[in-house]
């Protein structure tokens, strides 16, 4: 670990929590809690074994749509792109979601056991969703927030209709409620954060 990846880590964690805290929404005020007691410390701070997946195709196209709603936000991304450790759900397979759905989808911790600071019973990453694709119902016991970057997704919570949410929306899942993400044309790039209880994985919907 080096002086200077600590320095961007933590930048890109603070750039996070001070747009957060300049928006309003459910859940937030949990998440600036549960973020301002973790230790994001240089001594804290550590490399990721970084790990490439293929839904990185989009993650430009993804930083240009994020440098239009907060371009500091894109460069402290940008700064971190080769570093991050981006992963997938053990139980999520082309099979069970549909063809292609694993070469479009992915997720990097950037607080937790594989991102850049620990985390106590924690998580703050991102999270990536190709275009024209569908993440169907499922729940898990982490209350969760996601803070889309780029526009037009679209989003369920607790089995109702799918509604499109604006860059920069504030979305919460309580624990145990179902929920499910739609991409259009435009990929999705979303900060997401777990707040407690985040031993358990996410659980798909049973068909």
């Amino acid at each position: 670990m080096t002086h200077d990846l600590a320095q961007r880590a933590r930048q890109l964690v603070g750039v996070v929590s001070a747009g957060l805290s300049a928006r309003h929404g459910e859940g937030l005020a949990e998440v600036l809690a549960r973020l301002a007691q973790q230790d994001i410390g240089e001594a804290a701070c550590r490399a990721p074994r970084p790990v490439a997946l293929p839904v990185l195709q989009f993650l430009p196209r993804c930083l240009a749509e994020v440098v239009r709603f907060d371009p500091q936000l894109a460069a402290c991304i940008a700064a971190l792109q080769d570093d991050l450790q981006w992963r997938q759900s053990s139980s999520y397979s082309d099979e069970i979601l549909g063809t292609g759905f694993t070469d479009n989808y992915g997720w990097a911790e950037i607080v937790g056991p594989n991102g850049f600071f620990p985390g106590r019973d924690f998580l703050l990453g991102l999270l990536m969703l190709g275009p024209g694709r569908h993440y169907p119902d499922h729940y898990h016991p982490a209350p969760e927030l996601y803070w889309p970057l780029t526009p037009d997704s679209r989003w369920s919570r607790g089995g109702q209709a799918f509604e499109t949410k604006p860059q920069g929306a504030i979305i919460w899942h309580p624990a145990m409620v179902m929920h499910a993400t739609i991409t259009t044309d435009t990929p999705l790039l979303a900060l997401w954060c777990w707040t407690r209880d985040t031993a358990t994985p996410a659980r798909l919907k049973a068909a």
